[in-house]
């Protein structure tokens, strides 16, 4: 899925064939789409995690793509199995249950045989579009595979929200639910594999051990990975590409942080590692002139924050936005960021510098071809020429 949506840096085909027919999101275009989108489903309880959540233009608005994608696997525990697990909580469960249903306009006590992971996901399109403001929503399973695996379980749950049968390849006349114009469709996509899956880290234990991975004798992965944005959004900021993040990131600290801390002291880490996930959705809310938001867009930021991706010309890179407690102390008359500015310059390979008022924080950029620029928002804001 994920070569898929990258390869054609839109849209798939596939996507825009089931879509012809719709009246409003036939001629509709990507803005933006979230790998692994995590979305609160209103009661503080585990989130649903869709696939790819894909942001859409249409003449008259935005619309809501969420994609389950699958090949061989299942939907899931229907909605009876997942009721009697002993892992969860029944009357926890069955209140997510009744508000969950309650928005796709399904009774509770039938819909026992339905999988529960296309309730979800299905009532995760219709949160997420009614968070972007967007009147249209699909769920849309992208299958991988050749025997169309599952199908007659999606087709049933379509069936039981008042779809007509549904046929491969098409998206369903929508229908209100929960004041969202709701769509469900299937397309099925050729499978010539191999495919490599993303390494993204998913659970407790590959979290941990990502974060236990040193990349200095001072810093670690987990220093890295704190963002405020992924802590108040519930979105995942660990990398697609593990591999490239840790090898980035420890040019990034052996190169720059660790002789910038050997000189002035202890640094303190504002920001470094952004997935594009939590990049993306940072960078939105920044276009929307939100307070707090200040991410550049995925593209600009590859190989900066975005350690995990290179840029356009191929080239590696890492970016930390820090702070020198020690300097800020001594140094806060207007323009003192020159100081450290200067050293810097005249002791690292550095690639970009951006400096900003709060306590002379700045972005400290390695890179495989670097540039040598430094910028500030600070007084005397713009660049500077040592």
């Amino acid at each position: 899925m994920v070569d898929l949506w990258f390869a054609a840096n839109a849209l798939p085909s596939s996507v825009m064939a089931a879509l012809s027919n719709d009246a409003v999101l036939r001629d509709c275009r990507l803005l933006d789409a979230f790998l692994e989108r995590s979305v609160d489903l209103g009661d503080g309880q585990r989130p649903s995690q869709t696939d790819l959540m894909a942001i859409v233009r249409h003449e008259s608005g935005l619309g809501v793509i969420a994609i389950e994608a699958k090949v061989d696997e299942t939907f899931g525990p229907t909605v009876a199995e997942w009721l009697a697990d002993p892992k969860g909580d029944l009357p926890t469960r069955t209140a997510r249950l009744d508000r969950l249903c309650g928005m796709l306009g399904l009774d509770p006590a039938t819909a026992g045989s339905l999988r529960y992971q296309l309730i979800h996901r299905t009532a995760s399109a219709i949160i997420e579009a009614k968070r972007y403001h967007a009147h249209d929503a699909v769920m849309l399973v992208q299958s991988f595979c050749p025997r169309r695996s599952w199908f007659d379980d999606f087709s049933a749950f379509a069936t039981a929200l008042g779809f007509p049968p549904h046929q491969v390849g098409t998206v369903s006349a929508p229908k209100v639910r929960d004041d969202v114009a709701l769509r469900v469709g299937w397309v099925a996509e050729p499978n010539d594999g191999p495919h490599t899956r993303l390494g993204t880290a998913r659970t407790v234990p590959k979290l941990t051990d990502l974060g236990r991975v040193q990349l200095s004798k001072s810093f670690f992965m987990r220093d890295m990975l704190y963002s405020e944005v992924a802590m108040i959004h519930g979105l995942n900021n660990a990398p697609d590409d593990p591999d490239l993040a840790i090898k980035a990131g420890r040019r990034l600290c052996e190169e720059l942080l660790e002789p910038l801390q050997d000189h002035w002291g202890r640094i303190a880490i504002r920001s470094a590692y952004r997935s594009c996930e939590v990049n993306g959705f940072c960078n939105a809310m920044q276009r929307k002139k939100k307070t707090g938001y200040t991410c550049a867009s995925n593209e600009s930021n590859f190989a900066g924050h975005i350690w995990d991706r290179l840029d356009v010309n191929g080239h590696m890179g890492a970016m930390a936005c820090v702070v020198v407690p020690s300097f800020w102390a001594k140094h806060q008359e207007q323009g003192d960021w020159r100081i450290l500015a200067l050293w810097i310059h005249e002791h690292l390979p550095y690639s970009t510098l951006y400096f900003f008022p709060t306590y002379w924080a700045f972005n400290i950029g390695w890179h495989e071809s670097p540039e040598r620029i430094i910028k500030s928002y600070a007084e005397p804001a713009g660049t500077f020429t040592p």
